[in-house]
């Protein structure tokens, strides 16, 4: 008698979880065809999107960051301890060379001096006096 018992509560149990993860899977599928997605996906969507153009090396802990925000191109000045906004660069100074990274566009004397006046003229703008 006892093992029967046992047996129906077990029944019950497995038939009351079946119905609670029913319910659970119904509730998702009808929240995901309204537009509620997880907490992960709505963090990922909120604010402007924010993408890493070219980023150079200064020293062992420090590099400059061409970085686009929205519509937007900020030069930031990044070290272990903090980022600085060092100015605004136009995307169309910037070239794609072939290892799909980019560097400033080319003036009369090459790419390499054009970037290097562009640190420091940063640089300038930036130091503490």
């Amino acid at each position: 008698m006892a093992s029967a018992s046992t047996l129906v509560l077990f029944a019950r149990l497995i038939f009351s979880l079946a119905i609670v993860i029913g319910l659970m899977w119904v509730a998702a599928n009808v929240l995901r065809k309204r537009g509620f997605t997880g907490v992960a996906s709505r963090r990922a969507t909120r604010g402007p999107q924010i993408e890493l153009i070219a980023r150079r090396p200064l020293g062992r802990n420090s590099s400059v960051a061409v970085v686009r925000v929205g519509k937007r191109s900020l030069v930031l000045g990044v070290t272990e301890h903090q980022v600085t906004d060092l100015g605004e660069i136009e995307l169309d100074e910037l070239d794609v060379i072939e290892d799909n990274t980019r560097t400033v566009s080319s003036g009369p004397s090459g790419p390499a001096s054009a970037w290097t006046t562009m640190l420091e003229q940063m640089r300038n703008r930036t130091a503490r006096r």
